[in-house]
């Protein structure tokens, strides 16, 4: 029986507490668990972009998928991007039956699952006493940032900044209101939000670096999370030579993350910079910190991994609570 659980029948599960954040962390290390066991297979996101006549910016397609064979799920994401939002479908397959299990549209899904894969890694990465968070982008993505940190350490203090100040002023307000004691402020510049900061995340649009390495105390963590186009960076060079870093998956982070593809092609760096991917550091064969005053450095562009370990996880909740619309349909032999 195929489901077709849409937006509405995911903020309904949301709302309810039928699906929680810590479900969609638990779903996202149980994805990249399969990764670090070596039970996966994915297909690095493919964009196709396309100018659209009154807009500075292209649209794009984005294409990924992925099977993750202890969850015993596989699939494809398909969304575009670029035209004001982001419309997100996903088609999810039994891989024992080969059927389809569900269809799954909504941007909701993206947001959760990104907000939990940094929360998961910092969980392996960030120290045991990070307690405050700067951050480096104000707009919904943000707000599930914060969400995943905060469900695995105690976050009693952030700042933001973005560069628009109703934004970030709406995200300290919205940030104090949803976690308890939180003391949470809107600052004037990005080195503000920085220094002094245990868990840097930057989830932005930008192009150029917005995180210089001059700000980063010993020990801080860092979620990089924003670009993840070839020519886009969110960090300058020297912030990557100081870090330890772990990418989502080695063939993606190779193949459109600028944070690395920039230096790599200046000579800055070298591929083995990059000490592998998270689920190394889930499988113990990568540790995710070495001690207390090193720099750590995820850096993710989301994966189809991901989409597939929480679209599993919100079909199996729907099923339960009987939420979904059943799709009829003459199946081929």
């Amino acid at each position: 029986m195929t489901i077709f659980i849409n937006e509405k029948d995911i903020a309904r599960m949301h709302e309810t507490g039928v699906v929680t954040m810590d479900d969609y962390i638990a779903a996202v290390e149980a994805a990249y668990t399969d990764q670090g066991r070596g039970d996966f297979d994915i297909l690095p996101r493919t964009n196709f972009t396309v100018e659209v006549p009154g807009r500075r910016r292209p649209g794009s397609l984005k294409i990924g998928g992925g099977c993750l064979k202890g969850v015993r799920v596989m699939g494809a994401s398909l969304y575009s991007g670029g035209y004001g939002g982001m419309n997100l479908w996903v088609t999810l397959y039994d891989c024992d039956s080969g059927k389809v299990l569900a269809i799954l549209h909504g941007s909701v899904i993206g947001k959760m699952k990104t907000g939990a894969t940094s929360a998961m890694a910092a969980k392996h990465m960030a120290r045991a006493d990070a307690h405050s968070v700067g951050m480096l982008g104000s707009a919904s993505q943000a707000r599930t940032q914060l969400l995943g940190l905060a469900r695995l350490r105690d976050i009693r203090s952030l700042r933001v900044h973005s560069p628009n100040h109703d934004n970030r002023e709406a995200f300290a307000t919205w940030a104090r209101e949803t976690v308890p004691g939180l003391d949470a402020g809107a600052v004037d510049s990005a080195e503000e939000a920085v220094r002094g900061a245990d868990i840097v995340v930057t989830i932005t649009n930008s192009k150029q670096p917005i995180l210089k390495a001059e700000w980063l105390a010993p020990g801080t963590h860092c979620s990089v999370v924003g670009a993840h186009y070839p020519d886009a960076r969110e960090i300058d060079t020297e912030t990557l030579r100081r870090g330890r870093v772990i990418v989502d998956d080695l063939d993606q982070a190779f193949n459109e993350k600028g944070e690395i593809l920039i230096p790599l092609a200046a000579g800055e760096i070298t591929r083995d910079h990059v000490r592998g991917c998270i689920g190394d550091v889930l499988a113990g064969r990568a540790p995710g910190r070495t001690g207390a005053d090193e720099i750590t450095l995820f850096l993710s562009g989301g994966t189809s991994l991901e989409y597939m370990g929480a679209c599993a996880m919100l079909q199996r909740k729907a099923r339960a609570a009987g939420i979904g619309q059943v799709l009829e349909y003459e199946e081929n032999r």
